[in-house]
């Protein structure tokens, strides 16, 4: 049976779609969220979420709530060490925050900061906050089999749980369903794996193993001993832990490690033979990279793993699906409302495949590096040794090996520094500033995320730039600019286009705390900025000119697609 036609129709309610379902929902779009999963997730995944996603949760309200959720504060768990067993002295370590210029970076490139939050905690609180959001329909139990389109709209069809077929109408579809997705399989879609470095079996398991830690926090703990080679990952900080290690599906298979052989492999990982371990669940996966050729065909699109698939190194994988999602919630909703052109949907795969493939090339270069401090390409006949006296010079090798692991953790430039490329953004003519891996260098340049700077209203209250940058089209401005605030506004409203203006300066709508809003967003006395819903520049001018309605109605017409 065909149920009733929505606007769009996501398949998959991990943290991607559930993403995409917060972002349309609160733009009041027409939502049927469908996942194949009743229970809770079996198999908690990733558990980092990057300061720029934070941003994305801020601007929901609900960041702090994340935190909690989590309870893994960065005060304490901000650390990865490496030694040899977990019950021995490390061989070294790394502190997210123990650079007084990384510090300081964190301290003022965002309001927020990195969080700690396991998937199978993150999932059901985001489902919880889609009830805010009247216009989204969530159906559990459907799996997403295939997909068909026409001028009007696509219907996908499932497979219930009893077996029984059904389908779902809707103007677009969304294919949220993971690296296998069925969605992306039936567009036919390639998505070509790149060389697999490895196969991983990661075993959910309850223990107390505080005791083993001393006064060490850290999130990720990477193991190095002839018995086993892996790395421990925190999920509550308290019993909840992932222990993933190698093993070879051409030798063997998980129905070769029962419960009590998992068990046994975590134990020498600790150190521990005799410590109470329950496993609670395996899960095998496959160290490589896969992006999909099209993000986009005709009325369906593709977000997350089923469009690009990332090896664990620097948790780019639920990150970059999360931000996929903010970039295309926005436009889907003007093209639902007829105020831009089915166009503006092509810029969604213009720029988030350009970030897959920056991302891409970014962690396959890490995971080699990890190479240098045991995992993945480690020399068995070294790792033989390591513990014995004979083993100083390897434990040495890896010593030596780990400052150069940094830029897997402390990624803000990554993060913080797309700029995007494409049809909904309008060049000024000069060269941009790239930011680096780990060194995120703030720009308002066209197509990069509008710079964090803290601001205090007429009302006293303080707030972030970020705060005011989401859900609609923003100009900022000086207080000179008055011609460019008068221009935006009419502009907007000839489009029907929800807008919101601030100037910025004394005088204006907002002080700056501390530093130069028009010097950090290089523009003139009367210099301006438009921004998008998704907080990125779409045009900036310098200074003013003679007829900013014209100025500002010609880029709209651009970035929309709309053409007049």
């Amino acid at each position: 049976m065909t149920d009733r036609e929505y606007e769009v129709v996501i398949v998959g309610a991990g943290p991607v779609g559930l993403a995409l379902a917060l972002e349309l929902g609160k733009r009041g779009v027409d939502v049927c969220l469908v996942e194949r999963r009743r229970s809770r997730l079996r198999h908690p995944r990733a558990s980092g979420l990057h300061v720029r996603t934070m941003e994305l949760f801020r601007q929901h309200g609900i960041a702090e709530d994340i935190r909690r959720v989590g309870n893994l504060p960065l005060e304490t768990w901000r650390g990865f060490g490496y030694m040899t067993r977990i019950n021995q002295p490390d061989l070294g370590a790394i502190d997210l925050l123990s650079d007084p210029v990384q510090a300081e970076q964190a301290r003022t490139a965002s309001p927020e900061q990195t969080a700690w939050c396991a998937q199978d905690a993150l999932e059901p609180f985001l489902r919880e906050q889609l009830e805010r959001y009247p216009s989204v329909t969530v159906k559990l139990g459907l799996r997403g089999v295939g997909v068909e389109q026409d001028e009007r709209g696509v219907e996908v069809a499932f497979v219930e749980d009893d077996g029984r077929q059904s389908s779902i109408r809707a103007r677009y579809a969304v294919g949220a369903d993971g690296g296998r997705s069925a969605i992306r399989q039936a567009l036919g879609v390639e998505a070509p794996t790149s060389v697999t470095f490895g196969d991983q079996l990661n075993a959910c398991f309850e223990a107390d193993l505080l005791p083993f830690m001393g006064d060490r926090r850290y999130m990720v703990w990477w193991i190095i001993n002839p018995d086993t080679v892996g790395g421990l990952l925190v999920y509550d900080g308290r019993r909840r832990w992932c222990y993933s290690w190698a093993f070879d599906p051409t030798k063997e298979s998980i129905e070769d490690y029962p419960p009590e052989r998992c068990a046994d492999v975590i134990r020498k990982a600790i150190g521990a033979d005799e410590l109470e371990i329950k496993v609670e669940g395996l899960f095998p996966w496959s160290i490589d990279s896969a992006i999909a050729d099209q993000f986009k065909v005709g009325r369906v699109l593709l977000v997350g793993d089923a469009a690009h698939r990332f090896p664990p190194t620097g948790g780019f994988g639920m990150n970059s699906g999360i931000q996929d999602s903010h970039n295309l919630g926005w436009k889907l909703h003007l093209v639902l409302r007829g105020l831009a052109d089915e166009g503006l949907l092509d810029s969604y795969a213009e720029e988030r495949r350009a970030v897959a493939v920056r991302n891409t090339t970014q962690v396959m270069h890490q995971t080699e590096m990890a190479a240098k401090v045991g995992w993945v390409m480690f020399d068995p006949e070294a790792i033989a040794k390591i513990e014995s006296p004979e083993g100083e010079q390897v434990r040495q090798s890896i010593i030596d090996g780990i400052p150069a692991q940094e830029e897997q953790y402390w990624t803000y430039g990554q993060q913080l520094g797309t700029i995007y490329e494409s049809t909904a953004v309008v060049g000024d003519g000069t060269a941009p500033e790239e930011s680096t891996i780990a060194l995120y260098h703030p720009s308002a340049h066209p197509g990069a995320r509008a710079p964090h700077l803290w601001l205090t209203g007429k009302d006293g209250v303080r707030t972030s730039t970020i705060d005011l940058l989401h859900s609609r089209f923003t100009l900022l401005s000086t207080p000179a600019g008055a011609d460019w605030v008068a221009g935006a506004r009419q502009a907007a409203a000839r489009r029907g286009l929800e807008l919101a203006t601030y100037t910025i300066g004394a005088e204006g709508d907002f002080q700056e705390e501390d530093g130069d809003w028009a010097k950090l967003y290089g523009v003139g006395p009367k210099g301006a900025v438009l921004v998008r819903p998704d907080g990125h520049v779409a045009f900036r001018a310098a200074d003013g000119v003679d007829d900013p309605d014209r100025i500002l109605d010609d880029t709209l017409a651009t970035l929309l697609g709309t053409g007049v």
